[in-house]
C-alpha cells in the first residue's frame, strides 16, 4: 500500500472502469465494479470530489463522514441528520437544508 484515501463511490467507479480497460479485473474487482455502478448516485469523480470538500468547508465536519453523504446522497433532511449524529456538532434544519441543496446542485 501507498497510499490510502476516502473515495466516493465515483471515484472508486473511474478507477475500476480504468483499471478493466487496461486489465484482467479480479472477481471481487468484477463484484465492486457492478455494485458501484449500480448505487454511484453522482456519476463524475470530480463532482463528487467537489461535493465532499464543499461540504468538509461549509460544516466543518471530517472527509469520511462527507464521503458517506455524498455517497449515500440523501435527498431529505432527516436523512442526512444521520450521518452526522455521532459528532460532537450542533447542525440546525437551515443546515440540513443547505446539505441538501448542495448535493442538489450535483444534479
Amino acid at each position: 500500500m501507498i497510499s490510502e484515501k476516502n473515495l466516493t463511490y465515483a471515484e472508486a467507479l473511474e478507477i475500476l472502469l480504468k483499471e478493466e480497460s487496461s486489465r484482467e479485473l479480479t472477481s471481487i474487482e468484477r463484484y465492486t465494479l457492478e455494485y458501484l455502478r449500480k448505487f454511484s448516485k453522482v456519476r463524475d469523480a470530480q463532482t463528487a470530489r467537489s461535493l465532499v470538500e464543499r461540504l468538509m468547508k461549509e460544516f466543518d465536519i471530517p472527509e469520511d463522514v462527507a464521503v458517506q453523504i455524498v455517497n449515500v446522497k440523501p435527498a431529505d433532511p432527516q436523512e442526512a441528520k444521520i450521518f452526522v449524529s455521532h459528532l460532537n456538532k450542533v447542525f440546525t434544519d437551515k443546515d440540513f437544508a443547505r446539505i441538501i441543496e448542495i448535493l442538489s446542485s450535483s444534479e
